[in-house]
């Protein structure tokens, strides 16, 4: 069975989560008065977990996005647009990086840590009911605009999707 998240993922907030509740005494982020509301908090802090993914990798995306345009210009003689799209694959598209170290620890503990933070009390229910509504958003954002959820944070749904995103002179271990 495909998962369209990382089953690794998924356990390390649920041990967050326990942790929190068990060793810090802290409420779990989710209202289980009924289904509704249950699935509906569910949602928000799986929207608030993606949106903060994003955050954190946003800033080296940007970086990689602008040396790739440079290096494009130079070394390939690419124009301005031809050389700020290869820029913006390599740097938004191209998710490889963050299954290595350092950027894997960093967005391993950035999971763990949006997860405790969603569980103080006050704090952890404003950020996940903002957090959840623009990850959410940008979430559908994304599905309307590419068909998939990967961006900066990709998803198993990601390979089986032919958008435009391919381009076929990078070459993607998919």
């Amino acid at each position: 069975m495909n998962f369209p998240v990382d089953l690794r993922t998924v356990v390390a907030v649920i041990l967050t989560l326990s942790f929190a509740h068990l060793g810090l005494g802290r409420a779990v982020p989710f209202d289980i008065s009924n289904g509704v509301e249950l699935v509906t908090t569910f949602v928000l802090f799986a929207g608030y977990l993606y949106l903060m993914r994003t955050l954190i990798r946003l800033p080296a995306a940007v970086v990689i996005s602008i040396r790739r345009t440079r290096y494009a210009r130079r070394q390939y003689k690419l124009s301005g647009i031809e050389s700020l799209r290869d820029g913006y694959t390599r740097g938004f598209l191209e998710t490889r990086r963050w299954t290595v170290e350092p950027l894997a620890l960093v967005d391993r503990v950035v999971i763990c840590v949006a997860t405790l933070l969603a569980t103080i009390p006050g704090l952890g229910g404003l950020l996940v009911t903002l957090g959840g509504f623009l990850g959410i958003a940008l979430m559908l954002i994304l599905y309307l605009m590419r068909g998939t959820f990967s961006w900066l944070v990709a998803d198993q749904l990601d390979n089986s999707v032919q958008s435009s995103s391919h381009m076929p002179f990078i070459n993607r271990r998919d």
